[in-house]
């Protein structure tokens, strides 16, 4: 078996309101991969560097451009995502495994790949070397940079950090200087992190929730009945500190709601509110009477809103 050790440069929106979410959350878009490609024996036998054209964060960002001295027209040098991640598999070969520093260009590829329509379940395995290098080295639990890393080992700082193909070679330089095929041995992956529900302090409310969408305002009369999209009538309101909004609200068929709205970021600079629409009973009544009392001091239940 070969291992790939690689690393990527990518660049940043330029604010939040260029953020994409969809298909992902992209909080960077690859601008350039480098790999060092190891034998069994960690023995370099190949490296290569590819500069891709960014499809969305297609100008520099500020913080990007002066970390990585990368700037917006060397971009234009570059290929697209998919036609450079074909090149790269092309590279690496079959049988193989990854080996990055740091858990971050995992998921950024995988990211990538996903706005892209690319299948993921084809990625190999990748070993964070960080895990190894405080096993055998530090005994901490903690990130290192990879030039602070360098330093600590007594290893050469020639070459430029934060070019993908160097720091890719300064990794492997740390493979080397490390008993790898202990570390590959002994190599517990850490178990992926679960992700939060959207909105998870109302995920106890999950079992009264009637509808839940998207909706462009937060006005009132974008609120509307879920049985016969009748709008409702507002009689008390919660502005919460995450800027949440939560509301009791009726339709003279249906009855009463709580209502609560969740605002989010759109790719347009604008915002988009996420609406769910639970039955007002004992238990969601008194959620809202909760909230209400938590946000005394400094918003209160507002009356005909």
């Amino acid at each position: 078996m070969n291992y790939v050790v690689f690393d990527m440069e990518w660049n940043q929106p330029s604010g939040r309101s260029k953020l994409i979410t969809d298909p992902v959350k992209l909080h960077g878009e690859i601008i350039q991969i480098g790999a060092v490609k190891l034998d069994s024996d960690f023995k370099t036998v190949d490296k290569i560097e590819y500069t891709v054209s960014p499809k969305y964060y297609t100008e520099m960002n500020h913080y990007v451009k002066e970390l990585t001295g990368i700037r917006t027209r060397d971009l234009s040098r570059g290929e697209p995502f998919p036609a450079v991640l074909e090149k790269f598999k092309a590279w690496c070969g079959n049988d193989f495994a990854f080996i990055t520093w740091g858990p971050d260009d995992m998921p950024v590829l995988r990211d990538n790949m996903i706005l892209h329509g690319i299948d993921v379940s084809t990625l190999p395995f990748c070993y964070n070397l960080q895990l190894i290098f405080n096993k055998q080295i530090t005994g901490e639990n903690r990130q290192w940079s990879l030039c602070s890393t360098m330093e600590k080992l007594g290893l050469p700082l020639d070459l430029i950090c934060h070019d993908a193909l160097n720091d890719a070679i300064y990794t492997a330089r740390i493979c080397n200087a490390l008993d790898m095929e202990k570390g590959i041995s002994e190599y517990v992956a850490p178990a992926p992190k679960e992700k939060k529900a959207p909105y998870s302090r109302y995920q106890g409310l999950k079992s009264h929730l009637i509808a839940t969408k998207e909706i462009c305002s937060e006005r009132k009369d974008s609120m509307r009945c879920p049985h016969c999209d009748l709008p409702l009538v507002t009689s008390r309101r919660l502005r919460m500190r995450n800027r949440d909004k939560v509301f009791l609200a009726s339709c003279p068929d249906h009855g009463a709601f709580l209502v609560i709205l969740t605002r989010k970021r759109n790719v347009e600079s604008s915002y988009i509110y996420e609406e769910n629409i639970y039955t007002l009973n004992e238990k969601t009544e008194a959620f809202f009477n909760k909230m209400s009392l938590k946000c005394s001091g400094r918003c209160s239940g507002k009356k005909n809103v």
